[in-house]
């Protein structure tokens, strides 16, 4: 094999490595909230949770469930990090690089990512 085709076949496996990358990657706190102040309170009182966002799962307390694709949807200015598993589909608002929320009614939760 010659030169140029070992580094045309070198590129295009960086490329599909880079595919699984959705930039979310890494350890995040969980914790819930409410704009509710009552229910603001007993969320408060409930604590935290960490978990572990990977290429294609989540891993929390030692339990890991895999998603067929992990991926940033836009939908008008907001951004969601969306979860595809067998046909379904559940999104997370994302607020800023480092910050998720799941949910947005009476009760949400935040993610902030640590590490």
């Amino acid at each position: 094999m010659n030169f140029t085709k070992l580094a045309s076949v070198v590129a295009l496996a960086g490329a599909l490595v880079g595919c699984g990358d959705h930039g979310y990657e890494g350890e995040y706190q969980a914790k819930a909230g409410s704009s509710n102040e009552f229910m603001n309170a007993f969320a408060g009182s409930v604590g935290s949770q960490s978990l572990v966002i990977g290429s294609d799962y989540i891993e929390s307390e030692g339990e890991r469930q895999e998603f067929e694709e992990i991926f940033v949807r836009e939908s008008g200015a907001d951004k969601y990090l969306v979860f595809k598993d067998e046909g379904s589909e559940e999104a997370w608002r994302i607020l800023d690089e480092n910050t998720l929320m799941q949910g947005n009614g009476l009760m949400n939760i935040k993610l902030v990512r640590v590490n």
